[in-house]
């Protein structure tokens, strides 16, 4: 049965619509034709007796009214003189039952009729009658007729459509058949794909364009050419057997392969077959080859991320609690140098103390970076002003006065666009490079720093993290040193990969650093490498911001308290009375509790002026839940994160709720008053 389309539905509901309004018409034509003639015989049946009255005939009278009330359905007729009254009356038998009935529901009506009897000019009486009104039933006989004539009409009209979509079907289904071998060509050179047809022995009998392209296939000289040719020598036998399997019908499956493609290089393939048939004979088979080389990239680079995941993750607890353990190497002795006399023999072995908590913490920074990064704050910066400080720097000063065998070419771009970045990380890139750099170079040799604006779509690479920006700020640091070992070069990224002497010349964190700085400020490095030198690229999501110029102050009591109310939250006893010490030396008015439950209880009777806040207290609730507790009771509440824990979904919650900075642990007195200034008095 063709289907029928939404417009021939319509039509089919406009034909028995236009059928209705015709009958309508027609009908009320009819009864208006009806009550008109129904009026001219009666008007006749008064001209007629006129005679008979007249000649006061009663009986010829009486004769011809019964004659009228059958034939024109009269209920009663009546004559009446204007002197006696009524002169005559006739009346019809009663109604049959279907007339009765359809009388009793108003079908058929009644009307009266009253006409003047003249003889000549002159009135001799009066001719009244009640007459059925019947047109029922020639409406019914009409009625009929048009659904007759309906169905008819319809009937015709729906065998012309039928006809017509038939033809249609026929036409189109022939076209399609024409163009189904074309379309199957078509859509198999659009495939990403190879494509493939050989028959029983392998020989390759149809290719895809994909596949004509990338297995360098002629047709027309090599027509004879084995698709077993294609793989390894050492795969052949396996990809024979699964060929006759294929042949004999067992389920297919994907099967991984090497291939030899142009100039002997291989990569990896799957394949997926299928027998052919003809006229119910196995003729041969038919091959899906898919490079999965791409996809190998991509697997390798998703196992390395999560490796550096997991090692991350390891680092970033371990950094916590030596972070916890290094605040007190770091502050105690900082906080006995304020109380010491500069003559006092102490003192050098405080300071070196101290240096060495510093220079530990910076180890431990190193960690949280590989730990996916710290909470540090981002701040609008110049590349070329960052690269400049280094260069300025006496750590680098310091490496030219080592190695001066070893010259520095410096190109930075006059109209480089700014960054958002922590600039202790990027320091730390470039540190961590040129020190590579150096060392990478055997006697005399050149290390080429240079920056400028790069405006496209960074392609994926296997050294790469995933970027969608377009516009990056760009560093390339060059050396003509003796390059990466191609065995090397897939792992350098990685946490305490190196091939220097561990505790010596590095950590083994270096360009493990480099990357997850990187992937922390969204953007990318990519590394190449030859027997001549080495490149690194840096891309970085440029800004249109400008740098804000803030002025340097370096002295501590520049920044002293005016007696605000400060609450010290941490569960680590040693923390709470470093950060009572240095605050109190601050000047500052200093409440500590062990725990995020205790803190919410002291807010709910006491303001505060700013809160001190670690991230992890075990065994209670954290921060951020402590944080959010107290919002409810001071919505206002002003907050520090002091934390040495690698920035995470708590840390990120807590400063999008409100909380004002991040300090690290360990912090200074310099780095504590400057964070607690800043927010009490912006």
């Amino acid at each position: 049965m063709p289907s029928v389309s939404s417009s021939s539905r319509n039509s089919y509901l406009y034909i028995p619509c236009i059928f209705l309004l015709v009958f309508f018409g027609i009908a009320y034509i009819f009864i208006v034709n009806a009550a008109y003639l129904d009026k001219k015989n009666f008007n006749n049946h008064a001209t007629i007796v006129a005679d008979n009255i007249w000649a006061l005939n009663k009986n010829g009278a009486d004769a011809y009214l019964q004659l009228a009330v059958q034939a024109n359905h009269y209920k009663s007729l009546s004559v009446s003189l204007p002197v006696t009254g009524t002169y005559i009356s006739v009346t019809s038998p009663q109604l049959t039952e279907l007339s009765l009935f359809l009388h009793k529901i108003k079908l058929i009506g009644l009307k009266n009729l009253s006409q003047e009897i003249r003889y000549g000019n002159q009135v001799i009486g009066t001719l009244h009658g009640e007459q059925y009104i019947r047109v029922i039933f020639p409406l019914i006989n009409i009625l009929i007729f048009f659904l007759l004539l309906l169905l008819t009409t319809i009937f015709i009209i729906h065998l012309s459509k039928s006809r017509k979509f038939l033809e249609q079907q026929v036409q189109e289904r022939t076209r399609n058949l024409v163009e189904s071998e074309g379309r199957f060509h078509d859509l198999v050179n659009l495939l990403p794909e190879m494509v493939l047809e050989t028959d029983l022995t392998g020989n390759i009998t149809y290719a895809n364009k994909v596949a004509i392209k990338q297995l360098q296939l002629s047709f027309a000289k090599d027509k004879g050419t084995n698709f077993f040719q294609l793989i390894q020598a050492d795969e052949r036998e396996e990809a024979k057997s699964n060929f006759r399997n294929t042949l004999k019908g067992e389920p297919s499956k994907l099967i991984e392969y090497t291939a030899i493609g142009q100039k002997e290089n291989i990569y990896p393939i799957l394949i997926h077959s299928s027998p052919i048939t003809n006229n119910s004979k196995v003729s041969g088979a038919r091959m899906i080859v898919i490079d999965i080389t791409e996809r190998q990239l991509l697997e390798e680079q998703l196992n390395r991320d999560q490796k550096m995941k997991a090692i991350g993750l390891m680092a970033g607890g371990v950094a916590h609690d030596l972070n916890n353990i290094l605040s007190g190497i770091v502050s105690y002795p900082e906080l006995l140098l304020l109380k010491m006399d500069k003559e006092n023999d102490l003192r050098p072995s405080l300071e070196a103390i101290r240096r060495s908590g510093l220079e530990a913490s910076e180890v431990v920074s190193d960690l949280l970076t590989v730990a996916r990064g710290i909470a540090a704050n981002k701040e609008n910066k110049s590349l070329n002003v960052l690269i400049q400080a280094y260069l300025d720097s006496t750590d680098f000063q310091q490496l030219k006065t080592r190695n001066p065998l070893i010259g520095f070419d410096i190109s930075l771009a006059s109209e480089l666009r700014n960054i958002s970045c922590s600039p202790i990380h990027v320091r730390k890139c470039l540190m961590n490079l040129i020190i590579n750099a150096v060392e990478a170079i055997q006697g005399q040799g050149t290390i080429s720093i240079v920056t400028s604006n790069y405006d496209q779509p960074l392609p994926l690479a296997k050294n790469k993290q995933n970027c969608t920006k377009r516009n990056f700020t760009k560093i390339i640091i060059h050396d003509d040193g003796s390059g990466i070992d191609p065995n090397d070069i897939d792992h350098i990224f990685e946490p305490f990969y190196t091939k220097k002497v561990m505790g010596r010349s590095g950590t083994g964190l270096g360009l493990a650093v480099v990357w997850n700085t990187m992937s922390d400020h969204e953007g990318t490095v990519n590394v190449s490498s030859a027997p001549h030198g080495t490149t690194f690229e840096l891309y970085f999501p440029s800004i249109e911001s400008k740098v804000v110029q803030l002025p340097e102050q370096e002295n501590w009591k520049d920044y002293i308290g005016k007696g605000e109310t400060i609450l010290v939250i941490d569960d680590e006893p040693r923390q709470r009375e470093i950060a009572n010490q240095l605050l109190t030396l601050l000047e500052y008015s200093v409440q500590t509790v062990s725990s995020g439950e205790a803190a919410v209880e002291y807010s709910k009777n006491h303001n505060t002026d700013l809160l001190i806040l670690d991230m992890i207290m075990l065994p209670g609730q954290n921060g951020r839940k402590t944080f959010e507790q107290i919002l409810k009771i001071h919505p206002r509440q002003k907050a520090i994160i002091a934390s040495g824990f690698a920035e995470n979904a708590d840390v990120r919650a807590t400063l999008a709720m409100g909380a004002n900075a991040f300090i690290s642990k360990p912090y200074t007195l310099l780095q504590l008053a400057l964070t607690v200034h800043k927010i009490l008095r912006p």
